[in-house]
């Protein structure tokens, strides 16, 4: 028996250690709200600047035809805000908010450098348009390059692909560099705008490096898509279905960027721009759709409770108008009733809301109704461990959660997993009749809030049964294992060793036949060497038939060849056959073979470990006829199991003995002390 653990609570910090995790603590919460803040507010001015620029582009002739709504500055910084919020520590939702943020400053620069020099020239427009110049040089090979190296989890798929991330921030880092140096940028905005840091001993080299930046930019983009194709082909279903959305966008966007390069047609500029808008929105369909970051978790109760605060409002709102136009006077009172009402019927409302919601994402709280999914789910199964495997997806849609897994301990220890658990997954136990079979392991739901009960006693008969087959697998392999091996030696002793003897007593009346006539003396000794070598050989047939059946078995009977077996020295050993259950005699007769072979080594087995181990001083082992069955039980006084027995051969011998043929052995503590192994040996009783 394995002691169960005490979840005992940890104890409560107290003294200047505890004020300052405190302090540390409210410290950390205050900065994540002020982050979150400024990466929200930052988001609302890309947009603002997104509409300003459309504005301003609308005033400039040849602006806005290209500079109209841009819907990369106006996807990226939303989506990569909303990411940002709720996965706060990953990589990639930060570059696709930084990108729109960037991408929306270069927008409304560049129109607001196209639009002073025709309105309102003056010395500030050079240094409004510089970063106009370069900008873009941030935003673009980040969604073009590197955010497909790291989609979806800041990671690049393995280090071989290191150069190119490094290509893409060479990229970046020098052409950006050598953009703003360029001492004539009109190449680059369209207007001939001077630039006050430009380097005039770089001549025309940056216009010459801008018009053959294009294929080192596509080619970059290219790997990056090819790198997310390398991912998805390493990747579990469930990534790869996240990944499709966005490897299909960026394919598309890159087929026609390389169709189009070199094209300055306005039409196709535009349609270039609108399909790198795909990209976000292949980003935000891969979170709605396939819970990427675990969002759907977020998007439920998101829809739950602002759908009801919303509701409650508006609800409240008009109870008020209506009471105050009908009580007049009584406004007070009214008041009170309108928010009576609204409290009443909070509750049943949030009950419905939440259901819809729920069948709106496949989630199922009622314990009931998805138990009875699971176990319709599992009986299509064909086996255990497949039937495990379905209701862990069971339960996982069921809960909502970002991840299920459960691990069956043993050796070998089992493990299956559906989504991703993360770093610090719920654990839940599963027991089977008071004994742990397995872990639960949820990620992605709040505890408390699902019918994990129910669930939970399933999966535990599914672990139990998965633990089973896979012991019984494992048996078999072995036992096939042994008798292949018995076999083997078997005709290793049969060819080395009865065959040469065989052969050697043949040649040896072959020689005393012929001494017979011309030596008769020397036959005499000849026979009794041939004699010599049948006794040996009748030694070793006698041992290898002895390794097959006791031949005391045939000799005594199964009772009498135990309790010859217990008359060694140690504990007395008393061997009892009980009447069968049907009040007949309890006769051993006529039991098959390999019945009363797998019983008296089981015995033999148990009363050897009684005499090393158990210290004991009595033994009672009991036969006991039934059924279509022959049930053994070896009951010692001794010190008992340990807390935690290890599976040594002894044990594992008589198991397998009795799953040979298709029966059980227990070992276990005997009630007022010692052990007690018993076997169930099913056999056809004869007609």
């Amino acid at each position: 028996m394995t002691p169960t653990p005490h979840n005992d609570p940890p104890p409560t910090p107290t003294g200047s250690a505890a004020s300052g995790r405190e302090g540390r603590g409210g410290r950390a919460r205050g900065w994540r709200r002020a982050v979150m803040a400024a990466v929200w507010a930052s988001a609302a001015a890309s947009l603002t600047a997104v509409l300003a620029a459309a504005v301003l582009a609308a005033q400039v002739e040849g602006l806005a035809e290209t500079q109209g709504l841009d819907p990369i500055g106006l996807l990226f910084p939303l989506a990569g805000a909303f990411l940002i919020s709720q996965r706060p520590r990953l990589l990639f939702p930060w570059l696709m908010w930084a990108t729109g943020v960037v991408w929306s400053a270069y927008s409304l620069l560049f129109s607001l450098t196209g639009w002073m020099y025709f309105h309102a020239p003056g010395p500030l427009l050079p240094y409004v348009a510089w970063p106009a110049i370069w900008l873009w040089l941030l935003a673009v090979p980040t969604f073009t390059g590197i955010m497909p190296l790291l989609f979806p989890d800041g990671r690049l798929p393995s280090r071989r692909w290191r150069p190119v991330l490094y290509g893409n921030l060479t990229l970046m880092v020098g052409h950006s560099l050598l953009l703003g140096l360029s001492p004539d940028p009109s190449f680059e905005l369209d207007v001939p705008v001077g630039n006050p840091f430009g380097v005039a001993a770089l001549g025309r080299i940056p216009e010459v490096v801008e018009s053959w930046i294009g294929p080192p930019m596509i080619l970059l983009c290219l790997l990056g898509v090819v790198s997310l194709r390398y991912r998805y082909r390493a990747a579990t279903p469930e990534v790869r279905r996240q990944i499709t959305w966005y490897f299909y966008a960026m394919a598309i966007f890159v087929v026609y960027w390389i169709v189009s390069a070199g094209t300055q047609d306005t039409f196709i500029l535009a349609v270039r721009i609108f399909l790198a808008a795909g990209i976000p929105i292949s980003i935000i369909a891969a979170v709605l759709r396939h819970q990427l970051y675990g969002i759907r978790l977020i998007l439920n109760r998101t829809l739950v409770y602002g759908t009801l605060a919303v509701g409650a409002g508006v609800t409240y709102s008009v109870l008020i108008w209506a009471s105050n136009s009908v009580a007049g006077d009584y406004g007070a009172v009214a008041g009170l009733a309108s928010a009576m009402v609204t409290g009443a019927a909070f509750h049943p409302v949030r009950l419905r809301l939440q259901r819809s919601v729920d069948r709106l994402f496949n989630v199922e709280r009622d314990p009931y109704r998805a138990a009875d999914l699971l176990s319709r789910t599992v009986q299509r199964a064909g086996d255990p461990a497949g039937a495990l495997a379905e209701a862990i997806s069971v339960v996982r849609t069921s809960l909502g959660a970002r991840g299920v897994g459960v691990e069956v301990p043993g050796e070998p220890a089992l493990s299956f997993v559906d989504g991703e658990l993360g770093a610090r997954p719920r654990t839940v136990e599963l027991t089977w009749h008071g004994e742990p079979v397995g872990r639960l392991r949820i990620a992605g739901t709040r505890p408390g809030r699902e019918p994990l009960d129910v669930m939970a006693k399933h999966l535990a008969e599914l672990a139990h049964a998965v633990r089973l087959s896979t012991d019984l697998r494992d048996s078999h392999e072995r036992i096939s294992a042994t008798r292949d091996e018995e076999r083997r030696r078997l005709g290793r002793e049969l060819h080395d060793g009865l065959g040469p003897t065989l052969t050697s007593v043949t040649m040896t009346l072959d020689e005393a036949r012929r001494r017979l006539e011309r030596d008769p003396e020397a036959v005499e000794e000849l026979l009794v060497r041939v004699r010599e070598e049948m006794t040996s050989t009748l030694m070793s047939v006698r041992e290898l038939v002895d390794g097959l059946r006791p031949p005391v078995l045939d000799e005594l009977g199964l009772a009498g060849a135990l309790r010859a077996f217990g008359q060694a020295p140690g504990p007395s050993v008393e061997v009892t056959v009980p009447p069968a259950a049907d009040g007949s005699e309890g006769l051993l007769d006529g039991l098959p073979a390999a019945v009363e072979t797998a019983a008296y080594r089981i015995v033999q087995e148990a009363l050897t470990n009684a005499r090393r181990h158990a210290q004991a001083t009595s033994v009672l082992v009991t036969l006991r006829r039934e059924a279509g069955e022959l049930r053994v039980s070896v009951a010692d006084d001794g010190t008992g199991l340990p807390d935690e027995p290890s599976p040594g051969v002894g044990l594992t011998s008589m198991r397998e003995r009795a799953a040979e043929i298709g029966g059980t052995c227990a070992i276990a503590p005997r009630p007022g002390g010692g052990t007690e192994v018993t076997a169930v040996l099913p056999f056809t009783p004869p007609a």
